[in-house]
């Protein structure tokens, strides 16, 4: 599952209120009431830090504690401390606003991908129309007189321009499907 941009004005794709999917509240750890969150985003290390703002559903919150374990982020929110008070959060979706990332020139989210043209060789390939994970990595799958599906890994992307919306892959031919 990949992370999709939060918008409450429709469905399409693009960050209107800029906030990017990044999980969800799988259950409570303990009696203080840390949420239990379930991340899908591919940079905690940028979401998850003391006092960074996440969205549960459409509610803001500031995260007060954080810690990895056994898979999920044990995260206390607005110093609440008590599992009656953050159990209605269960199910939540988490979210993190795109402006809060502090990203640096040439980063770029997996949300940043789709709709850019594949470019090998000095030839276009088509549209990246869906982001497939198969728990190793991400797939770009591409549809053009052809189906190809990219690795999104160092060996097959050389290159993502967001600036031209293109992104320059190696041996395209040797991935058509």
């Amino acid at each position: 599952m990949t992370s999709l941009c939060y918008n409450l004005v429709n469905e399409t794709r693009g960050c209107v209120l800029n906030k990017i999917h990044i999980g969800f509240v799988q259950g409570v750890h303990g009696l203080r009431g840390d949420l239990k969150i379930k991340n899908r985003f591919e940079k905690p290390e940028k979401v998850f830090v003391e006092g960074n703002k996440i969205y549960l559903n459409e509610e803001e919150h500031t995260i007060t504690k954080v810690k990895f374990y056994k898979g999920h982020y044990l995260t206390t929110i607005d110093n609440l401390k008590d599992i009656n008070l953050v159990e209605k959060y269960i199910g939540y979706d988490v979210y993190f606003a795109r402006e809060d990332l502090k990203e640096q020139a040439g980063d770029y989210i997996v949300d940043d991908l789709f709709g850019l043209k594949i470019v090998s060789n000095g030839r276009e390939y088509g549209l990246v129309k869906e982001i497939l994970d198969n728990g190793k990595y991400k797939i770009l799958s591409i549809e053009f007189e052809k189906n190809y599906m990219i690795p999104l890994i160092p060996e097959y992307v050389l290159n993502v321009d967001l600036e031209r919306k293109t992104i320059e892959v190696a041996d395209v031919e040797g991935l058509i499907l």
